[in-house]
């Protein structure tokens, strides 16, 4: 589904704004403004307002944000000229609303928050200041911080209650648009009723218009599609014959994606496709993205593969030249989903791990539960067939015994038993391999699920502890918390991410060497050295290149240079450090060592975790060393056969 419609949301924010503080000389017409800043030669406050003015209907009208982005430079010079304080605040707001609209909301965020600066500095109204405080939440919520954007429009209401101010829709808007962040649907339908009245009894079609649309969405949201359409073509209804062509293509893009779940094809395309050319025409790439990406979707439901992997292919491209890394990600994960659709398993794989990259913690367990299902699903797939093929030979091998015993001749009778004899030795060696290798392929799916239950499953049940924690302190008013909690949330995500990502890593027969198992521990390595400024060397053998080595051992060998690794990060305190892996005839030798403070050998702390490296060499037929002395460094020495 869109996302385009959360930018309808701070426009209404500005036009508020804009209304509140209009100046009567000053018109009101895009025409009329041209004309206006063109011949007003006098740099006074009136021109201050009109050049702000002209530059909000090109930003939101024309989506002309390179010239309102001038016209706003030049409004900034001569505001601070004229110490004008409410045409800086003015300004910034404006400036603010173009780096949104274009996909900037961190720049957007530095804009308003300056905005607020100004307007307590010059004690500007109250209802500036609180819709300022709205439009900071607003780049709170395109940043995915909920937290934030509840907090902040706390604020903002009790700012409006404490000076009796005429109640903001903008607030009670983007309240809503946090609990729907955070599927709390009903919840915000609740909110958005009450931005809807207000801005009734204001006679604002085109607030009315953003809020519908956004009620539609949580409907869109809950499965409830009849009214879901309802709200949006009410919606659509509000704004028609107005200028806001851009809302008018997210409304109608949205009608026909919520056709299409109702299975209403021939009624949904005309919709999407309107949709679609309405953005090319306003050249906005992301509702352009946006547009490509819902008849994607579209294909994909009738089963045209070929047009859906088109259009979306598309939309990513889009996205990844803006850079827009939430379409990003939501793209990524559409063609993830539509390759899996396609039982495509391996291009699904290449696409489901990019998303896990860029997913943030509102999302995080979902797409591990996703990443897990596929491993199962594509392992389990491969170990189900090479069991029946075994199950077929073992069938065809009985079947020809059979055939062969019925053929013995009565004269050769002797030599018939001795040759069933043999037949007999051998289909036992030969059936003793083929349950080697079941019971291989069996210990390798409990391995799989014994690392997925260890690395995943306590953290998962600690994420799902948290989130529900999270809401408790929502509902108290308690965001401070929350936000902790939603930060331990991220941190246990990406921690689940790392574990698969190794599983994943580990089971891939195309690292079964030590040439690999090297690089990856090169890559793990380097940055954390570089986070310490440590200088740093890897050498390999050139001869380990296509040295094989079996799973079970390359896993062994990766976490005991992971611990040491870490424990020479932590604790060395070292400027230099290095690994080397060497080629002995046949004995392999890995060297890690540093020149920071060393230790007493004879004096050690479990905490380094020596001995479970100690253990694992053991279980590998290797032995390692651990050489230092106070002052003087560390060395660790891990020696094995190759043979």
């Amino acid at each position: 589904m869109r996302n385009c419609y959360v930018l309808r949301i701070i426009l209404f924010s500005f036009l508020t704004i804009n209304g509140s503080v209009a100046v009567a000389q000053v018109p009101k017409s895009l025409d009329s403004l041209e004309t206006y800043v063109k011949t007003h030669t006098s740099p006074d406050t009136n021109y201050v307002q009109a050049i702000i003015s002209l530059a909000y209907e090109l930003s939101t009208k024309k989506a002309a944000h390179q010239r309102a982005d001038s016209l706003l430079q030049i409004a900034e010079k001569v505001s601070v000229q004229l110490d004008y304080g409410r045409g800086v605040a003015r300004t910034y707001n404006n400036m603010g609303n173009t780096c949104y609209l274009t996909n900037r909301p961190k720049e957007a965020l530095g804009h308003f928050q300056k905005a607020l600066k100004i307007g307590e500095k010059y004690k500007l109204h109250p209802r500036t200041i609180a819709l300022t405080l709205s439009n900071i939440a607003i780049a709170y919520s395109k940043l995915g911080q909920p937290d934030k954007v509840v907090e902040i429009e706390l604020q903002s209401l009790q700012l409006q209650k404490q000076y009796n101010l005429k109640p903001l829709p903008s607030s009670y808007e983007n309240i809503g648009h946090a609990l729907k962040r955070m599927n709390e649907q009903k919840e915000a339908i609740d909110y958005y009723q009450q931005a809807l009245a207000i801005k009734r009894t204001a006679n604002n079609p085109y607030g009315m218009a953003i809020t519908e649309h956004n009620i539609g969405r949580c409907y869109d949201d809950l499965n409830q599609e009849m009214p879901a359409i309802s709200h949006y073509k009410t919606a659509l209804n509000y704004i028609l014959g107005s200028d806001y062509e851009l809302l008018r293509a997210d409304i109608l893009g949205n009608i026909g994606l919520a056709l299409r779940k109702e299975k209403r094809f021939q009624q949904a395309k005309p919709y999407l496709e309107q949709s679609l050319a309405i953005a090319i025409k306003q050249k906005n790439n992301e509702s352009i993205g946006s547009g490509y990406f819902s008849l994607g979707r579209f294909y994909e439901e009738i089963k045209d593969y070929k047009q859906a992997e088109q259009y979306m292919k598309k939309a990513l491209a889009l996205a990844n030249g803006d850079d827009d890394k939430a379409n990003i990600a939501l793209y990524t994960q559409g063609l993830a989903d539509l390759y899996g659709g396609m039982k495509n398993f391996q291009q699904a794989y290449v696409f489901q791990l990019e998303r896990n990259q860029r997913m943030d913690s509102t999302t995080a367990i979902r797409t591990s539960a996703e990443v897990q299902r596929m491993v199962a699903k594509y392992e389990t797939e491969k170990k189900e067939a090479r069991i029946k093929l075994l199950q077929q030979e073992a069938k065809l091998n009985q079947q020809q015994a059979e055939r062969t015993s019925f053929r013995t001749n009565a004269l050769l009778i002797g030599a018939a038993l001795l040759l069933l004899l043999g037949v007999a030795v051998s289909a036992w060696l030969l059936n003793r391999a083929k349950v080697r290798r079941l019971e291989e392929a069996q210990q390798l799916r409990k391995q799989i699920a014994h690392d997925l239950h260890d690395e995943v499953g306590s953290t998962l049940s600690s994420i799902s502890m948290l989130s529900g924690h999270t809401d408790t302190l929502l509902r108290q008013n308690q965001p401070e918390s929350a936000q902790k909690m939603v930060q331990k949330i991220y941190s246990d995500a990406r921690q689940i991410l790392e574990s698969i990502d190794e599983i994943i890593w580990t089971i891939n027969p195309s690292n079964d060497t030590l040439h690999r198992i090297a690089l990856r521990l090169q890559e793990y390595a380097q940055p954390l050295m570089e986070s310490k400024n440590i200088n740093f060397t890897f050498q390999v053998d050139p001869t380990l290149e296509e040295t094989p080595i079996s799973m079970e051992v390359r896993r062994s060998l990766y976490l005991i240079g992971k611990e040491a690794i870490n424990n020479l990060i932590k604790y060395s305190q070292a400027t230099q450090a290095t690994v080397k892996f060497e080629r002995s005839d046949t004995q392999l030798r890995v060297l890690i060592e540093d020149n920071g403070q060393g230790f007493d050998t004879s004096q050690q702390s479990g905490r380094t975790g020596q001995t479970s490296m100690k253990q694992r060499a053991q279980a590998m037929g290797g032995l390692l060393e651990v050489r230092s002395v106070p002052e003087q460094g560390t060395q660790l020495v891990f020696t094995t056969s190759l043979a």
